[in-house]
């Protein structure tokens, strides 16, 4: 038989454990109706919160996605909207010339006869699908346009340049990645989703896409 003051101690720290999770549903519950709102209407309340409440409880929020029936990517949809929100002051402040513009290899055509080098796959302007064109654009803004096969690269890229803003493209889940990288060096980013998401032949928004590279201060 267990001391009287042992007792008393397991039984305050099972109800301190209940009180905790009970406290995480609550909270997980609340930042997820903030999300289902924010998906339905594009507005934001209090986002840096939202934020936290986000990252901090995922695997929880997504958990109750999956109970309810819902699609639990509209968590990653609602995180990539959100760190957009939360950068684009400072993005717009950059000048473009300091802009560096991230593009994935699959959005390329698949008969692309460009190659790889130590900085990605180099467009040689074939015509075949879009990206030359948007190579064209963001340069003449003055931007880098980089067209990468991985992640790797792009932090091979950061660290060798230091770019002061970045846009990056890709599926949610490579763009909450992307976007947790550039917020570990302190570089205000900007996510443009694919469209239509896979290993080859993916497509995106173009003219959100220009949309976003153009924007200025």
């Amino acid at each position: 038989m267990l001391p009287e003051f042992l007792d008393r101690l397991f039984y305050l720290v099972g109800e301190a454990v209940v009180l905790l999770a009970l406290f995480v549903l609550l909270l997980s519950i609340f930042v997820a109706l903030l999300i289902l709102y924010s998906f339905k209407t594009g507005n934001f309340f209090a986002a840096r919160i939202m934020l936290l409440g986000t990252t901090l409880l995922e695997s929880v929020i997504k958990s109750l996605f999956w109970i309810a029936g819902a699609d639990d990517a509209v968590v990653d949809d609602v995180g990539v909207r959100l760190r957009n929100y939360i950068n684009r002051r400072e993005f717009i402040k950059t000048p473009r010339e300091q802009r560096f513009i991230f593009m994935p290899q699959c959005v390329r055509s698949t008969e692309c006869p460009a190659k790889l080098t130590p900085e990605g796959i180099k467009c040689v302007n074939c015509g075949r699908c879009n990206v030359g064109e948007a190579k064209r654009y963001a340069e003449s803004l003055g931007c880098r346009f980089f067209i990468v096969p991985g992640s790797s690269f792009i932090k091979r890229i950061i660290k060798k340049y230091r770019p002061r803003a970045i846009v990056g493209v890709g599926c949610s889940m490579e763009i909450k990645e992307g976007l947790d990288l550039c917020h570990s060096y302190a570089i205000p980013a900007q996510g443009v989703p694919l469209s239509k998401a896979g290993c080859v032949a993916t497509t995106l928004d173009w003219e959100q896409f220009y949309e976003v590279i153009s924007e200025n201060k």
